[in-house]
């Protein structure tokens, strides 16, 4: 029987989102979801955002630089969806701050995640990438 990995996880390191318009996406991520410019790739067509101990890895897929990135299939996707973790929110300031940058709510509910279970708001970036904010476990 094989053994155990000879590691152990500890979190979410990156997630990388693929983009059509670098700039729109800047200001999505960082105006809306609140993240922060860590690092500027463009030999590679990539913005790198830090999402608290996190990366969201932006990648303009449909220039050269970011041609390394482009699904095989016009149209394919390589994420479902990107679920960030927060340190809790009333849940009413989040959908005003939503509607007041035009993003509508896709879902929302209590949410089992890597935390345990809190509720979770969905909505979609400008690129039809699903993101899930997931509020801090729910105290039971």
């Amino acid at each position: 029987m094989p053994g155990s990995p000879p590691f152990r996880l500890t979190g979410l390191d990156h997630v990388v989102v693929l983009v059509s318009d670098m700039e729109r996406a800047r200001r999505f991520y960082c105006d809306v979801v609140g993240c922060e410019v860590d690092r500027d790739l463009p030999q590679y067509g990539m913005l790198q955002l830090r999402a608290g101990a996190s990366l969201i890895d932006l990648v303009d897929s449909s220039g050269e630089e970011g041609a390394w990135a482009r699904p095989p299939v016009a149209g394919g996707r390589n994420m479902d969806h990107l679920c960030l973790a927060t340190d809790g929110f009333d849940a009413n300031a989040l959908r005003d701050h939503l509607v007041e940058h035009g993003v509508e709510i896709v879902e929302e509910g209590l949410r089992y995640g890597a935390g345990g279970d809190g509720y979770s708001i969905y909505f979609r970036d400008p690129f039809d990438n699903q993101i899930e904010l997931k509020d801090a476990p729910a105290e039971i």
